[in-house]
């Protein structure tokens, strides 16, 4: 039998790229929906890949697609190259040929290493799931298989960081009655604190703000990327329409944005097995993106980085976490995931053990070189 991987040449083959999750769903991969990852290498929609050198690669068996990876390569030199939308059968000679391919194209860039799955930096799709795969799917945290890890391992990888998810029983918080009774014993702060919805009469200029505050607010995690412009504007057509729904609440101190909070429905759980939404498929994402699911997820909840030492920060984010899970008990959602959060961020871990959201996934980073 003959396996080689090749380049996405033809849109024949990127119909392939794109139709490999479904079909090998039964292995543990979870399934995007087709036509939003075919927008994401659009450079007519993502306008993130006008300034990122990226490629599709499926690897082939007796003429069989029997696996795929993309590399992504940033035009900025000191931002990471990095590989992902994997998916493949389980065969590590597959995991081998997929990953020659992502480091033979990265190579040719002038980058010495790789990180990932990254689909396409930290800011999308991150990591191979550690563990939990009994855990409900939530949106854009990726399903992969348990044996997935050990590939990557015997692949010659690294593994470099850790990434988790907490999650919160709506109905059993306790947050909301100790907010409220440390709320009335800071009036005076409470005064400065002003919590605002996102205003959709002004989105695009919204979402410029969520770009500035998230830059700032993650700037000096492990594995950063900031949102550049062009990419902005394609992630604010991403988000609009789980906003029917869902939430921006940023908060502000003496008029200055200082935090916010997201929260969107969980459209992962209406999910078509076979990723398409022809003929019938929208059907259950309408009901999702209008809130009737059970669960939902918080993937933006942050502080700026010179406001984290003032003493009334912790208000600010007792204040976010509130309007987050009050959010969930007015739209019926009884789970609320908070995800992701670096396994060394020792404040938000400590944070999440408070509300209680005891950890509910892990998913793995690895690095290696191209040379």
């Amino acid at each position: 039998m003959s396996l080689h991987a090749s380049l996405v040449a033809t849109a024949a083959e990127a119909r392939a790229f794109h139709a490999l999750p479904a079909r090998l769903r039964h292995l543990g991969w979870s399934v995007p929906l087709r036509w939003e990852e075919a927008r994401m290498f659009d450079p007519g929609f993502f306008h993130f890949l006008a300034d990122h050198h990226v490629a599709r690669f499926l690897a082939w068996r007796d003429g069989n697609p029997v696996g795929r990876i993309a590399a992504c390569v940033p035009h900025d030199a000191t931002a990471p190259a990095s590989f992902g939308f994997l998916c493949t059968e389980q065969d590590p000679a597959v995991v081998a040929a997929l990953l020659g391919a992502a480091r033979d194209f990265i190579r040719a860039q002038g980058r010495a290493e790789m990180t990932g799955p990254l689909s396409f930096t930290i800011n999308h799709e991150v990591g191979a799931q550690i563990g939990f795969h009994d855990r409900p799917p939530m949106l854009r945290m990726p399903g992969t298989p348990g044996w997935l890890p050990a590939m990557l391992d015997a692949a010659g990888l690294l593994p470099v960081q850790d990434v988790l998810a907490c999650t919160l029983d709506v109905p059993a918080e306790r947050h909301s009655a100790r907010f409220a009774a440390l709320a009335l014993k800071r009036p005076a702060d409470m005064a400065r604190l002003r919590l605002r919805v996102m205003d959709r009469r002004d989105f695009a200029g919204e979402v410029r703000r969520i770009a500035a505050l998230y830059n700032d607010a993650w700037g000096a995690n492990w594995g950063a990327v900031p949102l550049r412009p062009a990419e902005v504007e394609s992630l604010g057509k991403l988000l609009r329409p789980l906003l029917w729904s869902g939430e921006v609440v940023f908060a502000d101190w003496d008029r200055t944005p200082v935090g916010l909070v997201a929260v969107v429905p969980n459209l992962a759980a209406a999910m078509p097995a076979n990723g398409r939404l022809l003929p019938f498929g929208w059907l259950r994402l309408v009901g999702v993106l209008a809130g009737r699911v059970a669960s939902a997820r918080v993937p933006m909840l942050g502080i700026t980085q010179a406001f984290r030492g003032h003493p009334a920060s912790a208000l600010a984010m007792g204040a976010l976490l509130r309007e987050a899970i009050g959010l969930a008990a007015r739209r019926g959602w009884q789970r609320l995931e908070i995800s992701w959060i670096l396994e060394g961020n020792a404040a938000m871990r400590n944070a999440m053990a408070r509300l209680p959201a005891p950890v509910s996934g892990r998913w793995r980073l690895w690095r290696g070189t191209v040379v």
